[in-house]
């Protein structure tokens, strides 16, 4: 069984639907999908068969539409544009959420009765689960369809995705919190059902999530490669580069993509030695006085640059400590990439990203005497890297 789970994370829930967009486009088709709090909100939509609109009304969020605010007010208040009216527009909306005893959700209800369909839901094959926590009973609840009871799937969604700030509405007498102060990634709601494989698309929103009970199960997680913003801001600029984001990282988790920033794919799995054997004596020597390992001059070239050279490049580019030496040459080539403010969402092969990095870093368009060491070596590795996407034996071979 194959099985999705979807991390709480409130605004960050776009990621989830532009990567389950890729994943429906890579044909998976899911047994069970799983949320916490808006993971929740995006598992039922998804389950009762309307992603695309699903999609759509994430294409169109603003915070105006989950919370009674108005937008310019709160990009005053984020851009600290304070004047007169934002002060007692703000004071108002704090005197409206102590009496309320919290932040109101009405807004939030409306569209969950606009969008959820409970019949469709229903009926639909396959199953639902979400997380909340009771407050009455000082215990979480793991709930699948079968576990709700009848006309109440958006009353526990809301209760799923009841955040410590909201206004709290009791379901037959009950008060029930966000799930993810239980669990906020919950894979173990798929490991009960028994799936054997299990994709999670993380948020690294605020929660705890519980380590996965089964080591039998096969998890793929798919990470957001930049911080995805505001639990509770729910930006649009910023939702349609998550949608973007969530894509595109689904993508790289589902074919192994080298880059930070950039989508890359390796298609031959020589190139970093086919490249290394291109670098000369005097090349090494010149990258390693731009690291200011001159002291070393004296080593083996190779040995140079396998133990001092990529190493310090690890450093200074600020890489895991687990990556590879492709991982560092691909993250030389981002830096170029970066600057020159080359198209970051779109699937490159390696010979292509170096082909345009080669059109854009012409000599004669910058001054180097201006640029860091490392955008130096780094416009060494792609002339070197371009010269042997012309070699024909390497090409063919």
């Amino acid at each position: 069984m194959l099985g999705l789970a979807l991390e709480g994370g409130g605004a960050k829930g776009a990621f989830h639907m532009g990567a389950v967009k890729a994943l429906i486009e890579e044909g998976y088709e899911f047994d069970i999908i799983a949320g916490t709090s808006i993971g929740a909100f995006n598992a039922a939509i998804i389950v009762q068969g309307d992603f695309e609109i699903g999609y759509n009304l994430w294409e169109n969020m603003t915070t105006s539409l989950i919370f009674d605010i108005e937008d310019t007010k709160l990009q005053n208040i984020l851009n600290n544009k304070i004047d007169l009216d934002t002060i007692s527009y703000l004071s108002i909306k704090i005197k409206e959420f102590i009496a309320n005893k919290g932040l109101d959700t009405n807004k939030i209800k409306q569209l969950l009765d606009e969008y959820i369909d409970e019949d469709k839901l229903r009926s639909s094959p396959v199953d639902l689960g979400m997380i909340t926590v009771s407050l009455s009973d000082f215990k979480p609840l793991e709930l699948y369809k079968e576990d709700i009871p009848a006309g109440k799937i958006t009353s526990y969604l809301m209760a799923s995705a009841n955040f410590p700030i909201f206004k709290l509405e009791p379901i037959a007498g009950k008060y029930f919190i966000d799930g993810g102060i239980y669990d906020n990634c919950p894979i173990n709601l798929l490991v009960q059902k028994d799936c054997n494989e299990i994709i999670a698309v993380r948020t690294f929103g605020i929660g705890i999530s519980q380590k996965p009970a089964s080591p039998r199960a096969s998890i793929l997680s798919i990470i957001p490669s930049e911080d995805l913003g505001n639990t509770l801001i729910f930006d649009n600029t910023l939702i349609q580069r998550n949608l973007k984001l969530g894509y595109y990282d689904a993508k790289r988790a589902l074919y192994h993509l080298k880059g930070q920033k950039y989508y890359i794919k390796f298609e031959k799995n020589d190139f970093f030695f086919s490249l290394i054997k291109l670098l000369s004596k005097e090349t090494i020597l010149k990258i390693s006085s731009l690291l200011s390992l001159s002291l070393y001059t004296e080593m083996d070239p190779a040995r140079l640059l396998l133990e001092k050279i990529f190493p310090k490049l690890a450093r200074v580019l600020k890489l895991d400590i687990r990556c590879t030496h492709e991982d560092i040459l691909t993250a030389l080539f981002e830096i170029v990439a970066l600057e020159n403010q080359m198209e970051r969402f779109r699937i490159y092969n390696l010979k292509d990203f170096i082909s345009e990095l080669m059109e854009m870093t012409q000599p004669a368009q910058i001054n180097l005497s201006k640029k860091t060491p490392v955008f130096k070596i780094s416009l060494e590795f792609i002339l070197l890297a371009y010269e042997l996407f012309k070699d024909p034996a390497y090409i063919n071979g």
